[in-house]
């Protein structure tokens, strides 16, 4: 839906993308990318007793995951406009496949195209959503085609 012009999204319109595998060196590697190496994510000793029983993935590489798997046409989308409402309703395990589901949710005009809304899902293997947010982008309007007479 990125890929489009502002002008050529609807309300309604939905795609799911992806099939990104959480591996352990994903993990470790947002670890120390980030600088957050919380046990959940790092310390199987740790983990193994948690109420989750295994390392999970870190909520936001979860989320970063996302912005790599729907397209992104760079002469569509002019900018990332924000995200609200972000929950992780479900842990994310080392070897589950993820997906991204967008839908159309609202559209709202500015001069140089719109701000195009949309509700993400990232789902398993098993499509349980495992975490859920309210996207918005700057899309671009149609470039003006002047037909010449002749």
């Amino acid at each position: 839906m990125y890929d489009k012009y502002y002008d050529q999204v609807e309300i309604g319109d939905s795609a799911t993308y992806g099939g990104v595998r959480v591996t352990e060196e994903y993990i470790n590697r947002f670890a120390d990318l980030t600088g957050d190496h919380h046990p959940l994510h790092v310390d199987p000793e740790f983990a193994a007793r948690s109420r989750y029983g295994q390392r999970i993935a870190h909520g936001f590489l979860v989320l970063s995951l996302s912005a790599g798997m729907f397209p992104m046409n760079p002469k569509t989308v002019l900018a990332f406009y924000g995200m609200d409402g972000v929950r992780f309703v479900k842990p994310t395990y080392i070897d589950d496949t993820l997906r991204v589901r967008l839908t159309v949710t609202d559209k709202t005009d500015k001069p140089a195209g719109g701000v195009v809304q949309t509700a993400l899902e990232m789902v398993n293997q098993r499509d349980e959503v495992v975490a859920v947010a309210t996207m918005r982008i700057l899309v671009a309007r149609s470039p003006i085609r002047v037909e010449v007479a002749g």
